[in-house]
């Protein structure tokens, strides 16, 4: 599917990375959800990064506490969404 979205859709392509993200922590795979969820960041470079992604990937990072609390990659995460929040 992300393959599908034309590279100048960022904003689309973020979106639906993030939606990813956010199911692959839903399965559990914390690691692969992580990553998935930091390359928002990256495909966002140079752009603010929208009300609707700010809200999911807020709530990817709440569903990150609940589910993997003590892991270290969650709070590695963590720590790049706090900083990248600031974004306008």
């Amino acid at each position: 599917m992300l393959s599908s979205i034309p590279r100048q859709f960022h904003r689309n392509r973020a979106l639906a990375t993030t939606r990813l993200a956010v199911a692959q922590l839903h399965q559990r795979e914390i690691e692969e959800a992580c990553a998935t969820a930091s390359s928002v960041f990256d495909l966002m470079t140079g752009y603010p990064i929208p009300g609707r992604m700010r809200s999911l990937l807020g709530d990817f990072y709440r569903d990150l506490i609940t589910l993997a609390p003590d892991a270290t990659v969650a709070g590695e995460w963590g720590d790049r969404f706090r900083s990248e929040w600031s974004r306008a």
